[in-house]
């Protein structure tokens, strides 16, 4: 088959980068679409794989229609020039447009639930919509759901091994470190949040995880000149085997705390919404949820009780997991037993693609033997 997929935040080349060699070791044809977005295609060049541009609009409505129309007509004569027999996307209005259009088959993978009822437009036009169990939120009936999450994607055992970071980092070896990430918060799926941590809570929590372990910064955002000596300088590559190593992951990315729970390392994650993901991994006491404004009005129903608090309590957290009395050795058995009831997302992705549209049938009578036959555990 000749098959496309579209990316557009950096995570998403992770997500669909392995799917994409394992296709064209089985002998398809890939072809692969991207927005210019943060460092994407940075990492798209990094792995070697050939793709072509999307346009990105400007601010505002008219920009953005503008480039709507634009980005649809020319992507329908890619998917016409290519003759491109299935499109798979996470979210993507030109692809979903111009697919359906095009009468090219397409599918959706979704775990942003407080972006829902806007994906819930898009994703009614698809023909396939793959969401991960925890995933609060019903796009469609026939949605189907399976045990994993996009971040197992690209880091389930069988499909990443950390490499030492020691030296990249110029620290000695078994050093103990904590990795903080701050985001810019203007994500199209971020709108109306009041974002995480102020700049002196920045500094605050910069100054108490100091005083148990190295800290090391990747922010999207210019730092002030006392904690832009903190920022991390490493290949994009390589950030995977940072977190790997770290004894503790805080920020403000659902993306970096799951990857860092995915890894085995213990990670605190600010936000004022949170997912279906993370409140999962909250449940399980791999990651500790905490909210920045925890008195405003939950924006999803039921609110979690594992939502922790404020940022004060996010601080105190951090700084436990930290310190010496943290039990690193109950943490590592949670989460081995969570990871057991996880499949290679890769290895069912791959699969659903190949034997669609008859992949869509088998997998909504799954049970238990079915997933194992995905590496489970």
């Amino acid at each position: 088959m000749n098959i496309l997929f579209v990316s557009g935040h950096p995570a998403q080349v992770h997500n669909f980068r392995n799917v994409r060699a394992e296709l064209i070791k089985d002998w398809h044809k890939v072809f692969w679409l991207t927005t210019p977005k943060d460092i994407a295609t940075n990492l798209l060049d990094t792995y070697n794989i050939p793709y072509q541009i999307l346009h990105k609009p400007s601010k505002g409505l008219i920009s953005k229609a503008c480039t709507l129309v634009r980005n649809v007509i020319w992507e329908m004569r890619y998917l016409r020039r290519n003759k491109i027999d299935i499109a798979i996307t996470r979210t993507c209005p030109y692809t979903t447009i111009a697919a359906k259009l095009c009468g090219v088959k397409h599918i959706i993978i979704d775990d942003t639930e407080h972006a829902a009822e806007k994906v819930k437009v898009l994703s009614n036009r698809a023909d396939a919509v793959l969401v991960p169990e925890c995933f609060w939120f019903q796009l469609r009936k026939d949605e189907i759901r399976f045990p994993g999450n996009i971040e197992i994607h690209y880091l389930h055992p069988k499909r990443f091994t950390p490499s030492p970071v020691w030296d990249l980092l110029g620290i000695e070896k078994d050093t103990q470190f904590a990795i903080v990430r701050f985001v810019k918060w203007d994500a199209w799926h971020d709108t109306q949040l009041v974002g995480g941590f102020t700049l002196d809570q920045k500094r605050e929590l910069i100054a108490r995880l100091q005083k148990h372990m190295h800290v090391f910064i990747t922010s999207e955002s210019e730092l002030p000149a006392d904690l832009e000596p903190y920022r991390i300088h490493i290949p994009i590559e390589r950030m995977h085997d940072v977190q790997a190593a770290a004894s503790l992951f805080v920020g403000e990315s659902a993306t970096m705390a799951s990857e860092s729970v995915c890894l085995g390392t213990p990670a605190i994650y600010i936000d004022e919404v949170g997912r279906g993901y993370t409140d999962e991994e909250a449940r399980e006491q791999l990651l500790w949820m905490y909210r920045p404004v925890p008195s405003r009005e939950a924006l999803k129903p039921n609110e979690p009780a594992w939502i922790s608090g404020g940022v004060k309590e996010c601080i105190d957290k951090a700084e436990e997991i930290a310190s010496p009395a943290f039990d690193r050795t109950a943490y590592a058995e949670r989460h081995q037993t969570w990871l057991a009831t996880k499949i290679d997302c890769t290895a069912f992705l791959t699969w659903f693609i190949e034997n669609y549209p008859q992949s869509v049938e088998e997998t909504k009578k799954a049970d238990k033997e079915f997933w194992e036959r995905f590496n489970m555990g």
